[in-house]
This record gives C-alpha cells, structure tokens and sequence, in this order.
C-alpha cells in the first residue's frame, strides 16, 4: 500500500475507532487497555546503569558494579518487544505521532520517576542526525519528552543543545563493541546551550536504549560541556543478546 495511502486510512480507522485497544480490541479502552498494560508492561526491578532487570535481592547488577557508567542512572519502563517496538518504529516512520502520548503515560506508573524527574534541572532529547530529522520530519525522543512534560511538569528543556555529526554512523545494525568504538563520533554540544548546560544536572530522553553506547556518547558530551551530572529515561530497553 502507498505510504500516503496508507497514512490516510489509519487516520480515518483512528477516527472511527479512537478507543480500541490495539492488542486485544477491547473498546473503549484504545490504545491500550488496562488489563494488557498490566500483563505487559508489568513494572521490574531494574539496574540504575544499564536499566536490565535485575535478580531478587540486587540494587545493581554486577557489570556495572564492576565498571560504572559515566551517567547517574537510567530508567527503561519496559523491554523492547511485543507491542512495544511495533509502536516504536510506528513512531519513528513518523504516520503516527500521537502514539508519543501512550508510550510516554508507560513511564507515569514506575515509583522511580518522581525522584528521577526532579532530579533535573533540565531535560533534553537525543538528536537525529539532520538527514534523518528532515525524512522524518520531527524526533521521536523529542515527541516523547513533550508528551511527558504535558503528562507531569513543564521542565525547561534544550531541545537543541545535543547536535549529532551528519556523517555519524548508524549504530542499529552494528554490534556492541563496534557501536562502542564510534562513541566519540556521534554528538557535539551546540555553542548557544553551553552556558545553559553548566552545572545543571541533565535529563536525557529517548526510546530505546540497545547498548547504551548512544547514551554513553551524549552524557560524554554534556559532561565535558559542563554539566554536573546526567540521567536518562527511555521507554525501552532491548534485552542482551544470548551468544
């Protein structure tokens, strides 16, 4: 089906049907109903530097006990699955902004998110590259932390203090150490929000965090421009691969 086809037919099928959940066509509850958020996304213990769950009994687990990250902490809400990365790549091809909204009320039942948000002084999105930014025609990080901000607090926000290289490379389909070796190619810190930066304690916000070689790449840069502390907040966190 033609892209602008099919964009108008899920327009006009969410007009008709503004309240069906998606997962099990409960009405009207859309898009998505208690019960499946409740066997879906159920809230778990996880790691405040890599956001995996954690085992019964762990305040962090031990690869990170053992070598931590440059960030304060970071909060995933749910695994990168089923719907969830369906939602997330619906958003990303930008036909369906609004899904913003739902994922980011994801984060509002997690009891480590008031601590997390007032923890910032500011908050701001991962940056696409311009060429991506202009495909898609808006940032996906940048929809979900607006959505969040309409959903608890107005933070003051830079949403243009991260600026990634045009040549940088895309990392989804690189492995971890090859993701982790282009750490210092990724962002820059744009010279009207360095002075904003300084001293602040940083919230940066995205959708998924693979292996966090992204995020290592952005805190890098926001400390080195002055920045006391970062955490991160991300909708989902994809699990390790098992070799």
């Amino acid at each position: 089906m033609p892209h602008s086809i099919h964009h108008r037919w899920r327009r006009a099928w969410d007009a008709l049907c503004p309240a069906v959940c998606e997962v099990c066509g409960r009405w009207p509850d859309g898009p998505l109903c208690p019960d499946c958020q409740h066997d879906l996304a159920p809230v778990l213990p996880r790691c405040p530097g890599c956001a995996l769950p954690l085992a019964p009994g762990l305040t962090r687990c031990a690869d990170c006990e053992r070598s931590p990250p440059p960030w304060t902490r970071v909060l995933a809400r749910v695994d990168y699955g089923y719907p969830w990365d369906a939602w997330i790549l619906t958003l990303k091809s930008g036909t369906r902004p609004g899904l913003a909204r739902p994922l980011a009320q994801l984060w509002l039942d997690d009891p480590a998110l008031p601590a997390l948000l007032a923890d910032a002084d500011l908050w701001l999105p991962v940056a696409l590259t311009p060429q991506r930014l202009a495909e898609r025609g808006y940032n996906q990080a940048w929809a979900l932390m607006r959505a969040l901000a309409r959903l608890t607090t107005t933070p003051r926000a830079l949403p243009t203090a991260l600026e990634r290289a045009a040549d940088a490379p895309i990392l989804h389909h690189l492995g971890r150490q090859e993701r982790l070796a282009q750490v210092c190619r990724l962002f820059t810190v744009a010279p009207h929000a360095r002075a904003a930066l300084a001293g602040r304690r940083v919230l940066v916000v995205d959708d998924v965090m693979t292996t966090g070689a992204t995020l290592r790449a952005a805190t890098l840069a926001l400390l080195g421009a002055g920045a006391t502390r970062v955490s991160a907040l991300v909708v989902a966190r994809t699990p390790p691969r098992v070799e």
